[in-house]
């Protein structure tokens, strides 16, 4: 098996601080969030514009990296795809460019 390396490009921020405070999806009360790029990599934003509808693909940093299969809310008809315990490593998430200053809009 090949290695891999990871290197993010940014890091998402909301006011969430620990999947404690974090609802278990995004309707049921998620607060905004944005993503904040290094600034190494702002040049790779050229040409994107308030209001860009984007593709975010994100790391789940705190994923179990050991499970396999999940299920939610002990559903067993239903897999676990929309919580921090899910077995997923990464997930991909539709972003709008909201400004391209450090404002947090």
């Amino acid at each position: 098996m090949s290695d891999y390396t990871l290197e993010p490009v940014g890091f998402i921020r909301s006011t969430v601080k620990g999947r404690e405070d974090a609802p278990r999806q995004g309707p049921e009360g998620a607060p905004d969030a944005w993503l904040e790029i290094e600034p190494r990599f702002a040049e790779a934003l050229l040409g994107i514009e308030v209001g860009h509808e984007l593709i975010v693909i994100t790391w789940l940093h705190e994923a179990k990296r050991d499970v396999l299969k999940g299920h939610l809310r002990n559903d067993e008809s239903r897999p676990l795809t929309g919580s921090p315990r899910r077995p997923l490593t990464c997930a991909t998430e539709p972003a709008r460019a909201a400004s391209g200053d450090g404002a947090q809009d």
